[in-house]
């Protein structure tokens, strides 16, 4: 059976993991860099929390470094497509990547 014939919740063409990392998010347009907490992942982008809006539009460069020191962390370029706060005051950002690597 391939992947696409699988019975799946969501409609979506790449698998999402659940994740529970710290990422660092650079703004280089902003100049700035943030540590935001990654919940979901792909190879297509991620949610993450952050203390900080970042407007929709805004290009960043995601570092996640890998708990294994025999294997390469995640480095991706991409925008934040999506940003709302959650009833805690912290900002709920998707992020959709250009690039892995």
């Amino acid at each position: 059976m391939s992947f696409h014939d699988q019975q799946y919740s969501e409609k979506r063409d790449y698998m999402r993991m659940q994740v529970q990392a710290t990422a660092v998010m650079k703004l280089p347009e902003l100049g700035e860099t943030l540590a935001v907490q990654c919940h979901d992942l792909s190879s297509q982008g991620m949610q993450a929390t952050s203390e900080l809006a970042v407007a929709p539009g805004t290009a960043v460069e995601v570092s996640i470094p890998s708990p294994n020191p025999h294997l390469p962390g995640l480095e991706a370029k991409g925008s934040v497509v999506r940003c709302s706060e959650d009833e805690a005051g912290r900002h709920i950002l998707g992020v959709q990547f250009d690039s892995l690597g």
